[in-house]
């Protein structure tokens, strides 16, 4: 027989046990305001904030700017430190001139002398319809009259706005030299125009004149 008497008790207990609830926790309010959370650390996340990396850029910007201004100051030092000349011959002597000067470097042909003009002035030539004016600097130079051989060529250069021409027994090359390697003239030629000569220098041993066209021009 099913005893309910000892069912009904069981059933009591279970209930009893399952009604009990364990005491509770008090409840605090807080009144403060709730932390923000702290900023991630660049060092542990590989990533720069924008504050930092605009400020490392403009600090680039600023030296990168220096350096560039310190190299371009030295490069154009340098560059104005050199001379690039022409080097030529006349009547066995070495000369040279300013290359910026000179605006072509042609064979001789026929020149039209000029009635009553200057004896330095041979005449004047026509160059692809420019009017060159040919200049006698062998004379000017105290040099006596050359035959012209198949090296002779004459050198136009831009004198004052005025294309102007003289002619050498050779052209050799350009070169590059330090400005600091020309040395004062010497008394080369007694019949030089002193005042015409910048200085004199040395290319593989040779004695080379510097001459200055502006002065040595004036003359005409």
């Amino acid at each position: 027989m099913v005893d309910l008497a000892k069912i009904r008790k069981k059933a009591k207990k279970v209930l009893g046990g399952a009604a009990e609830q364990p005491p509770s926790l008090p409840v605090v309010e807080s009144t403060s305001t709730p932390a923000a959370p702290a900023p991630l650390d660049d060092s542990t996340t590989g990533r720069l904030d924008d504050s930092t990396t605009s400020s490392k850029l403009d600090r680039f910007k600023e030296q990168a700017g220096k350096r560039r201004t310190a190299a371009e100051t030295k490069a154009v030092e340098q560059t104005a430190a050199l001379l690039e000349l022409l080097t030529f011959v006349i009547a066995g002597e070495q000369y040279a001139v300013d290359i910026e000067r000179i605006v072509e470097i042609v064979t001789p042909r026929s020149v039209t002398r000029i009635p009553n003009a200057d004896s330095s002035v041979l005449g004047i030539m026509s160059l692809r319809g420019t009017i060159v004016t040919l200049v006698d600097v062998r004379k000017k130079l105290g040099h006596a009259v050359g035959a012209a051989t198949d090296d002779t060529r004459i050198v136009v250069i831009d004198f004052h706005n005025e294309t102007v021409g003289f002619v050498v027994d050779r052209v050799q090359r350009v070169v590059k030299i330090p400005a600091s390697t020309v040395e004062p003239h010497p008394v080369v030629h007694t019949n030089e125009l002193q005042e015409s000569i910048r200085g004199v220098f040395r290319v593989s041993g040779a004695l080379t004149i510097l001459l200055d066209l502006d002065k040595l021009l004036d003359h005409t």
